[in-house]
């Protein structure tokens, strides 16, 4: 692509310390090892829990809920196969951003979601611009150890919070906090834990066997149901603007043009850490092209009735603990969710899985990811003042979220949407104390 540079990552004002590298991104796995590890990925990463989420909260109809579910398999899908086979090629899921979801649901009914749809559109074309252009590599300068560790680290929370939602029985369901959904997911998270221990091919399929174990068990408890599968149909196709026709509004396009670029360095923490922790080199152009993937991925969700995609923070945590870290098996997983997204019949045997063994798989993995992220954001910078940067922004992102309904009535609405959202509070504070308190001093003193 024109403007893309091959630029080794260097300029940054930290040291970085060497990490133990994990698995091989090049390795060729026998194919029927690759297919169950990336059946593995795919079913890991829960692509389909955002879309389902969203649509019962925001109270979609039945048809509206099936596209939506088809247009996140799609989009997840086609973006996964080109991230590891021609774009930043690192083993990164894409799935659709948490960071849209209670937009998706406020503008659904509020009957705006065309206006969101087109925001999306417009703030994704921006970036895939900039990107093309090699222009993002300006951005990514800003991603020292200490910005990309406070943005994972945000992001496992994240997950955390949903994942123990998951782990107790999914709230409003008639089995959360019940003793048979707590022994689920502690069982699912303990065989995890257990073939990571143990190491060889019990590790590399650990979360594999996981699932397997929990939903037998759950069907021995009979909390496997599968009710959904026989009203599924068999093929589906995603319908372009099944919202209506688009249109445009100044406020929502703003703020989802924000949002998008809080889910842009979201991705770029999550290629700098799984980059590090591959022990890949990873180039000004690799990270370009990632973006300008998810970017127009998100373009082409936005147009079936999905929402934005960005490279899965959990999925890093399989890596880490099954050490299987070949992009091919990744390319598997992808295409794995093209073929679910036309096989909704197929999909909602997926969907069956408990919730609670969905949040004890997720556990390990969000752990993991926290850890990574407080690994990078813990790093020594030798001074007491740039050694705020990460905990200002980890303070700002758990801390004003939680006071958004008192200020929301003294901010402009743009602002008062944004500040509910923890990785958008943090990612923004976090740049902005790197900027005030390490760039600026620092080119100052150059001068």
């Amino acid at each position: 692509m024109a403007g893309m540079m091959d630029v080794p990552l260097d300029g940054r004002h930290d040291s970085v310390p060497q990490v133990n590298v994990i698995g091989d991104v090049e390795e060729i796995v026998p194919a029927k090892r690759m297919a169950a590890l990336g059946l593995q990925q795919a079913l890991v990463s829960n692509a389909w829990l955002d879309p389902i989420f969203i649509a019962s909260v925001a109270g979609f109809s039945a048809s509206l809920a099936t596209n939506l579910v088809t247009a996140t398999f799609l989009a997840a899908g086609i973006v996964t196969v080109l991230q590891s086979t021609k774009l930043v090629r690192l083993p990164i899921v894409q799935g659709p951003s948490s960071a849209f979801s209670p937009l998706a649901i406020g503008y659904y009914k509020a009957g705006t979601i065309p206006a969101a749809s087109l925001g999306l559109i417009i703030g994704a074309a921006l970036v895939f611009l900039a990107a093309v252009g090699g222009q993002l590599a300006r951005l990514r300068r800003l991603l020292s150890p200490a910005v990309s560790g406070t943005i994972i680290t945000l992001v496992g929370i994240a997950l955390a919070g949903f994942t123990f939602m998951e782990f107790f029985g999914g709230p409003g369901m008639p089995t959360f906090g019940t003793g048979s959904s707590l022994l689920l997911a502690c069982v699912t998270t303990c065989v995890v834990l257990v073939c990571s221990a143990l190491g060889g091919s019990l590790r590399m399929f650990g979360f594999l066997i996981a699932l397997v174990v929990g939903d037998a068990l759950a069907l021995a408890l009979g909390l496997l149901d599968f009710s959904s599968v026989g009203t599924a149909p068999w093929l589906a196709f995603p319908k372009l603007l099944p919202y209506g026709a688009l249109h445009f509004d100044a406020g929502i396009t703003i703020t989802m043009c924000i949002v998008f670029l809080v889910a842009v360095v979201e991705a770029m923490g999550m290629y700098e850490a799984t980059a590090k922790l591959t022990g890949q080199e990873l180039t000004d152009r690799r990270v370009n092209m990632g973006i300008a993937g998810e970017a127009g991925g998100s373009m082409l969700a936005a147009l079936i009735g999905g929402f934005g995609t960005t490279a899965y923070a959990q999925n890093l945590g399989v890596v880490k603990m099954t050490g299987v870290a070949s992009r091919h098996v990744v390319r598997v997983a992808g295409i794995i969710f093209i073929v679910l997204a036309f096989l909704p019949k197929v999909a909602a045997v997926l969907v069956a899985t408990p919730a609670s063994v969905i949040g004890g798989l997720f556990l390990p993995a969000a752990a993991t990811v926290i850890m990574t992220g407080i690994q990078l954001a813990a790093q020594e910078r030798g001074s007491a003042v740039k050694n705020l940067v990460a905990p200002l922004g980890l303070m700002a992102g758990l801390a004003i979220p939680s006071m958004s309904a008192s200020l929301a009535p003294f901010l402009p609405s743009i602002l008062a949407e944004m500040i509910g959202h923890s990785i958008v509070v943090g990612s923004v504070t976090v740049i902005l104390a790197e900027l005030c308190l390490v760039r600026l001093p620092d080119l100052f003193r150059a001068n």
